[in-house]
C-alpha cells in the first residue's frame, strides 16, 4: 500500500472504528530524541489512575514516565519452582517423602497410600533472591522508595504477574504425578490432585510475598484461560496449549458448551478462592485480578462473552476484584465502541478494570477481503496450496509467514484486519514513523484514553509494555509511544496520550456554569466569554505535539482564571457556580455582598523546603490584612479565612495545590517536580468578610535533582 493510499485509508478506518466525524488536525513538526524535560506520563495521570509499564522500569526513561510495573516473567510458576523436569526441589522432596513413608513400618498400606498422595499435592518453592529474580526486583523497588523518601502517592508499585497461566512457563512436571515429566509417557495428575496442588502453591506464594505488600498492589491470579477461537478453556489441542485444560478436559460435555465451560474452569475458581483465602490469612489487601490477552487480529467473540460467563460465579463468591485487559490493540481494530463494551462487560464481574500490558499496533489495516459470514480461524498447511488466497495477494493469513512478526500477524485467516502490504513481514521503522501512520495511531490512542478517563475511578491502572517500538511484545509492528529508531524519539501518540488528561480538565472547565452574562460586569464577562470560546475551539483539535498539549493547558488555566475573576454587577446576587463534571480548580461559592466594606489582603509565598526531583517540598503562604472589614460585613474584625491556590508552571505543565487558611497562614506540601525553573502564581478565593485576591505572580522556584 502506498503512503497516499494509507492517508486515504486512515479516514475510512477512523470512520469505521470510531463512528466520528473527521477531526481538526494540527501540523506536527519533525520528532526529536527522547526528551525527559517533557511532562511525566505518570504524573499527568496521577489524578486518574496509576500509569506504568509491563517489564523493566530501571532505566531513567522508565522511572520518569512510569510509576507502576509488572515483572514480566520472574513471578511466573517456572521462576518460582524451577524448570528441571526430573529433579526439581518438588521432585526431590517428594522422592524423600516416599522413601520415608515406605520405611515407616507403623503405617498400614492404606495409610502409606494416603501419605504419598499428600506428598504428591505439595509443591516446593525455590529461592528467588538472586540477581534479576522476583525478590531481588521487589527489594529494589522498596529500596528506591526508601532512598527517595517518597510519600505513598508517589512510591513505585508493582502489579504481580501471575499465579496460574498456560504454555512453556508452566512446567509440565507440575501437572504430573511425582513431579517428574516423561515426554514419551507422561503420568498426568488427576483433577483433584491439581486443585489441591494449586491451593498449596498459592498458599505458599501469599506467605512468601507478604514482606512486599508495601509495593505489591495487585495480583494477576489467572491469565489467558480461554482459547482465542473456541471460547473454551485452552487445552492440549489448541494452538496455544493449556496444561490446565489438558487435565480438566471433559469431551463428554462438548454438546453442552456452558456446562463444559463450568466444569473445565474449576481450576480458575479454585485459584481465586485460594488467593482470597490465603491473602486474607496473611492480612494482605492487594487486589485480585483476572487478566486476559486478545490479539488485535482476532475476533473478540465468543471469547469475551465466555470469559464474562466464567467469571460470574467467582465475582458472586467475592473472590475477584479486578478485570484485566492486556490492551494489545491496533489503530484500526478493535473499535473504540468494542472496547467500551468490553470495559462495561468487565465491570459486571469485577469492581475495577486495569490495562496491564498494552501497545497499539500501526501495521494493520482493515481487511478488504474479510467475510463476516465466515469463521475466523488459524492458518493451516492446506492454505499454502493456494498462494493467491493468502497475504499479500488476498486476505490476512500466510502459512509461509505464519511465524513472522511475532507469530501473531499472519496466523489468522479471515481476520477483520491484515498487515499493510507495504510494511513487509518484519520491522518497518520508516513506515511506522511516517506522518500518516503516526497520525492514525495517535488519534486512536487519544480516543482510547478519553474512553478510559470517562469511566472515572473504575479504571485503576494503565501499563504500556516496554519503552519503544522495538522493546514491546509487538516489536515488529510500530506499536509504542516511542519510535524504534536509534534515538527513540516520541511519536505523535506520546503527545496524544499525554494530552488526554489535559483535555479532560479543559472539558470540565468548559462545563462549569458561570450563569447569565447579565449577572457580571461587561468587561469581566467579555474576558470570560473569550476564554471559554478559545477552550471550546480546542475540543475537536487533535494533539500531536507538546505545543498542542500546552495550548490545552493554557486555555484551561485562562478559562478558570476568567471565571474566578468575574465581577458581579452592583446589586446582583450571584449563586454558586455549578459543575456537572469534576471541577479542575476548587472554588469558594460567592455569597451575596453584605452591607459594609469587605477587607482586603496581600499574600506572600515562602519556600520552607524546595522540592527536588527526588523529594517533596513545602510552601507557606501568609495573608496580610491591608484593610479590615467594616460595618455589617460578615465576619467584621476577623482574620482572613477560605482557600488559597498556588500554581507551579514549567514547560507547559501546571501543578496546582490548594490549602485552607488557618490563622492567616496556608501550609502546602508540593510533591516531587521535574528539574528546572517553575513559575509560581497564587490566588485567594476570598470569604464573606474578605475580597478575593486575583491570580498574581509570586516568584520562581528552582528545582534541582
Amino acid at each position: 500500500m502506498s503512503l497516499r493510499s494509507i492517508t486515504r485509508w486512515t479516514g475510512l478506518a477512523l470512520a469505521l472504528s470510531l463512528g466520528a466525524a473527521a477531526p481538526v488536525l494540527t501540523t506536527a513538526p519533525p520528532a526529536q530524541a527522547v526528551d525527559l524535560t517533557l511532562p511525566s506520563l505518570w504524573q499527568a495521570y496521577q489524578d486518574d489512575f496509576i500509569f506504568g509499564t509491563f517489564g523493566d522500569w530501571s532505566s531513567e526513561q522508565a522511572r520518569y514516565h512510569y510509576r507502576t510495573n509488572s515483572p514480566a516473567n520472574s513471578l511466573k510458576l517456572d521462576a518460582q519452582i524451577g524448570n528441571n523436569p526430573t529433579n526439581s526441589l518438588s521432585r526431590q522432596t517428594y522422592v524423600a517423602a516416599v522413601a520415608r513413608i515406605d520405611a515407616d513400618t507403623s503405617l498400614s498400606e492404606a495409610e502409606k497410600a494416603d501419605a504419598i498422595q499428600d506428598a504428591n499435592e505439595h509443591v516446593v518453592l525455590q529461592p528467588t533472591t538472586g540477581n534479576g529474580q522476583s525478590e531481588a526486583v521487589l527489594k529494589a523497588v522498596q529500596a528506591y522508595n526508601a532512598a527517595n523518601a517518597l510519600p505513598p502517592a508517589q512510591r513505585k508499585v508493582v502489579r504481580a504477574h501471575v499465579l496460574a497461566w498456560h504454555g512453556g512457563q508452566q512446567p509440565n512436571y507440575f501437572f504430573t504425578n511425582g513431579f517428574t515429566y516423561d515426554a514419551a509417557n507422561p503420568d498426568w495428575a488427576s483433577k483433584q490432585t491439581m486443585l489441591k496442588r494449586l491451593d498449596d502453591y498459592i498458599r505458599q506464594m501469599m506467605a512468601k510475598y507478604k514482606p512486599y505488600q508495601d509495593v505489591i498492589y495487585s495480583w494477576d491470579v489467572v491469565n489467558e484461560a480461554i482459547d482465542d477461537y473456541s471460547g473454551q478453556i485452552r487445552n492440549a489441542q489448541d494452538p496455544q496449549v493449556g496444561q490446565w485444560g489438558r487435565i480438566f478436559r471433559t469431551p463428554s460435555l462438548d454438546a453442552t458448551p456452558d456446562e463444559r465451560l463450568r466444569v473445565e474452569s474449576a481450576w480458575v475458581r479454585q485459584a481465586f478462592a485460594s488467593a482470597r483465602k490465603w491473602s486474607a490469612a496473611n492480612g494482605e489487601t492487594w487486589k485480585l485480578y483476572y487478566n486476559d490477552y486478545q490479539d488485535s487480529n482476532k475476533l473478540y467473540e465468543p471469547k469475551l462473552s465466555q470469559t464474562i460467563k466464567m467469571l460470574r460465579p467467582i465475582y458472586a463468591a467475592g473472590n475477584i476484584d479486578g478485570y484485566g485487559m492486556q490492551g494489545r490493540l491496533s489503530s484500526v481494530y478493535p473499535s473504540i465502541n468494542q472496547l467500551r463494551a468490553q470495559v462495561t462487560a468487565g465491570l459486571t464481574v469485577a469492581n475495577e478494570v486495569s490495562i496491564s500490558e498494552s501497545d497499539i499496533r500501526s501495521d494493520f489495516e482493515l481487511n478488504p477481503d474479510y467475510d463476516a459470514t465466515q469463521p475466523t480461524r488459524p492458518v493451516t498447511a492446506a492454505d499454502a496450496d493456494d498462494p493467491r488466497g493468502q497475504w499479500p495477494a488476498f486476505g490476512s493469513c500466510s502459512w509461509a509467514n505464519r511465524t513472522a512478526a511475532n507469530g501473531n500477524t499472519f496466523d489468522t485467516c479471515n481476520s477483520p484486519v491484515r498487515r499493510i502490504p507495504d510494511w513487509g513481514t518484519g520491522t518497518n521503522t520508516p513506515l511506522a514513523d511516517s506522518p500518516a501512520i503516526m497520525t492514525r495511531q495517535a488519534d486512536y490512542a487519544a480516543d482510547w484514553m478519553d474512553l478510559l478517563l470517562s469511566f472515572g475511578d473504575k479504571i485503576k491502572a494503565y501499563q504500556f509494555d516496554g519503552l519503544s517500538d522495538t522493546s514491546t511484545f509487538n516489536r515488529f509492528d510500530g506499536a509504542h509511544l516511542w519510535s524504534g529508531a536509534a534515538d527513540r524519539h516520541e511519536k505523535y501518540s506520546f503527545f496524544s496520550v499525554l494530552g488526554a488528561p489535559a483535555r479532560k480538565k479543559m472539558r470540565a472547565a468548559i462545563a462549569v456554569d458561570a450563569g447569565d452574562a447579565a449577572r457580571w460586569t461587561p468587561d469581566s464577562w467579555s474576558t470570560y466569554a473569550a476564554a471559554r470560546q478559545r477552550a471550546q475551539s480546542l475540543v475537536g483539535v487533535r494533539i500531536y505535539t507538546i505545543d498542542a498539549v500546552n495550548d490545552v493547558t493554557s486555555a484551561t488555566t485562562a478559562l478558570t482564571e476568567a471565571r474566578l475573576a468575574l465581577v458581579p454587577r452592583q446589586g446582583t446576587t450571584v449563586p454558586p457556580t455549578t459543575t456537572p463534571t469534576t471541577p479542575t480548580t476548587p472554588t469558594t461559592p460567592t455569597t451575596p455582598a453584605p452591607t459594609g466594606a469587605k477587607g482586603t489582603v496581600a499574600a506572600k509565598v515562602k519556600v520552607v523546603r524546595a522540592p527536588r526531583t527526588t523529594a517533596p517540598g513545602r510552601l507557606q503562604v501568609r495573608l496580610r490584612t491591608l484593610t479590615s472589614p467594616t460595618g455589617s460585613a460578615a465576619g467584621a474584625g476577623t482574620a482572613p479565612s477560605g482557600t488559597v491556590t498556588v500554581e507551579l508552571t514549567h514547560r507547559g505543565r501546571t501543578v496546582e495545590r490548594v490549602g485552607t487558611v488557618e490563622d492567616g497562614v496556608v501550609r502546602l506540601k508540593v510533591h516531587r517536580l521535574a528539574r528546572g525553573t517553575w513559575k509560581l502564581t497564587l490566588s485567594y478565593a476570598g470569604s464573606s468578610a474578605y475580597e478575593p485576591l486575583a491570580e498574581q505572580r509570586a516568584g520562581k522556584l528552582r528545582v534541582r535533582r
